[in-house]
């Protein structure tokens, strides 16, 4: 079995068994990206990342809904504990095969996530549970505002994906990043590190039309334009590679409804 098809029939064996999980990250991005995907890029992943949003549970309570979503699709393979979870910390796992060899990783953060869509993954035609694009947008953002910039390269290719597959709004993702409190950094990193993040764009790995480099930058020096600014303009949105202000966006809905 391909490992992104076992990885999807995880989570839709976690979502069947109603398991409080709201799925993020490159997994659901792949979903979106099944319809519509003008950038052409794609990234593999050996990942499944989520927030458990139910009540606080014990670590035995979460490998135990991951060993039976595991082993509905491989009974081969098994669930082993990586990182317990705290502030700050998501809980981590390894899926393992009878050799103990890792096949893939599942990460989960305990915390609520109530910017969650219906998905429908292409494996068992599944409705799963996973974070809107603009809450993902808005965790990639906070990921690559600040020094961490360097090691978070595949949240840059991904921004450079999602700007592609929709519009957003600057006031929407201000209102996640207050309502959460994660405030994010100033992103200065990305306009002064722009050698070292090259560097580390240079190493990341099977990703499918991967554009270059300067291409990346480029698009990404105005997505994140707003963001940067110390105005922090809340009032605008981005449409076909541009931000518009609101009203403006507004006139031209108009026109292309006549």
């Amino acid at each position: 079995m391909e490992l992104m098809e076992l990885l999807y029939r995880v989570m839709e064996e976690l979502a069947k068994a109603d398991v409080p999980i709201v799925f993020k990250g490159a997994m659901v991005l792949n979903l979106v990206t099944q319809k519509s995907n003008p950038s052409t890029v794609e990234r593999k992943t050996k990942d499944i990342d989520g927030d458990w949003t139910g009540d606080s549970p014990t670590m035995e309570q979460i490998e135990k809904a991951l060993r039976q979503a595991v082993k509905q699709v491989d009974n081969s393979l098994d669930i082993q504990v990586v990182r317990d979870y705290g502030e700050k910390r998501s809980a981590g796992f390894k899926i393992i095969d009878e050799y103990q060899k890792k096949v893939a990783r599942i990460d989960l953060s305990v915390r609520k996530n109530v910017y969650s869509v219906p998905y429908i993954s292409y494996v068992n035609r599944v409705t799963i549970t996973g974070a809107s694009l603009t809450k993902m947008l808005s965790d990639k953002l906070h990921a690559v505002s600040d020094e961490h910039i360097y090691r978070r390269t595949k949240d840059l290719l991904d921004i450079y994906v999602m700007s592609y597959i929709s519009e957003f709004q600057t006031e929407d993702i201000y209102e996640i990043w207050e309502r959460t409190q994660r405030i994010p950094g100033d992103f200065l990193h990305f306009y002064n590190g722009k050698k070292e993040i090259a560097q580390a764009y240079d190493k990341i790995e099977k990703v499918t039309n991967k554009p270059e480099f300067e291409e990346l930058y480029v698009r990404l020096s105005k997505f994140l334009a707003p963001f940067f600014d110390k105005e922090r303009n809340r009032d605008l949105m981005w449409r076909d590679g541009e931000w518009e202000n609101m009203e403006l966006a507004y006139i031209h809905n108009n026109r292309r409804r006549r």
